[in-house]
């Protein structure tokens, strides 16, 4: 496989990064992760940023290249769960990369993370304001969380195919395309969005609100094609017109329209589902300065120039979007008016790991069918 696929691949933001992984590796471009017994890092050498495959490569650091004439050490972690688990179990690391919500604050109860100081950060005071205080990420004034990359989850439709009056979550819903519609096979993203369609409190989920967004689904999944966990598939379907309208992240029509294919990523009137993942410093660091250095190269317009470019995410940086056009962003599903686009959205961060564990076991009943 091509390096430019394996861009591609992280750029739809596919759910499967076992299999990215698998993908760099055939590409020859995957770090050796280092044993998780926990053996003691060399003090002298480089920051360890344990990360997903597609975020170990150089354009993500360009100033810490710069700085040190290295690069990070970069094991590869398949999903939030084998990182928890490793670093429990003594893995020795620096810097990784959640994203916001339930996961912080899990990681932080557990012992496994300190707080990031940000005023060793030159670039912290260019970072886009709402990114910076996301609930779970702050406390007692200590910051745990650097947001690095976000982006939204709505729909992607073929504009010659479905017929749309007003963007709505309800076009995953509608009868019509029964059998030609398809949802992410995910509760983080899915669930939600039709937490949003059903028109819950996001930030309160009662008992009820779960059992109406649970009917919601049960009444959605006889309307389904598939539930997908790959990107490049729901392309590849809409591209054929096997499917017409799909639950998506921002980079997938950015991909389609450049295959000329009719499509639009739909402004949904009840709100986008908005996701942000970024760095974290974990306790005991080894590398600590060196893990500040990498944390503020990564949220360098430089980075975010590549990041935003290559992979279609907002980057955190507000000066990021100055090296961009306005139609380049457009063409991403993105805006120089960064707070527009996420007062338009709906940010869902779970902080409490009971209520996260109760939504996966829904969504585990609709998948099965129950």
């Amino acid at each position: 496989m091509h390096i430019d696929d394996v861009i591609a691949r992280v750029r739809d933001r596919a759910i499967s990064r076992r299999d990215l992984n698998k993908a760099m590796a055939a590409a020859g471009i995957l770090t050796v992760a280092a044993p998780i017994t926990g053996a003691k890092a060399d003090a002298e050498g480089e920051v360890i940023y344990f990360t997903w495959a597609g975020y170990d490569l150089p354009e993500m650091w360009p100033n810490y290249v710069e700085k040190y004439g290295a690069e990070p050490e970069t094991p590869l972690f398949g999903d939030n769960a084998e990182t928890f688990a490793k670093m429990r179990s003594g893995f020795q690391v620096d810097v990784t990369h959640p994203c916001a919500g339930s996961t912080i604050v899990r990681w932080r109860d557990a012992g496994l993370l300190q707080p990031i100081d940000t005023s060793r950060l030159s670039n912290w005071p260019d970072m886009v304001p709402a990114l910076t205080n996301l609930n779970g990420s702050i406390v007692d004034g200590d910051n745990y969380f650097a947001p690095c990359e976000w982006g939204q989850t709505s729909i992607t439709y073929r504009t010659d195919l479905v017929e749309v009056e007003e963007d709505s979550w309800g076009i995953l819903w509608d009868e019509r395309y029964a059998g030609k519609l398809t949802m992410l096979d995910a509760a983080e993203d899915a669930w939600w969005c039709a937490a949003i369609y059903a028109g819950i409190d996001t930030d309160n989920v009662t008992d009820e609100g779960r059992a109406k967004v649970l009917e919601l689904l049960r009444e959605q999944r006889p309307l389904l094609r598939t539930y997908s966990s790959d990107m490049t598939s729901v392309q590849q379907m809409l591209a054929s017109g096997e499917v017409v309208a799909a639950m998506t992240w921002n980079g997938t029509p950015w991909e389609l329209t450049a295959q000329e294919v009719p499509v639009k990523f739909a402004d949904v009137k009840e709100g986008a589902l908005t996701w942000v993942c970024g760095l974290v410093l974990a306790e005991g660091a080894p590398h600590y300065d060196k893990a500040h250095d990498l944390i503020d190269a990564m949220l360098d317009p430089s980075a975010g120039e590549f990041l935003t470019g290559e992979y279609g995410y907002g980057h955190s940086n507000v000066k990021t979007y100055d090296l961009f056009s306005d139609e380049d962003l457009a063409a991403r599903g993105l805006s120089r008016d960064v707070m527009d686009m996420l007062n338009r959205g709906v940010f869902v961060l779970i902080v409490d790991p009971e209520q996260n564990e109760a939504i996966e076991r829904d969504w585990a009943e609709v998948t099965a069918g129950f």
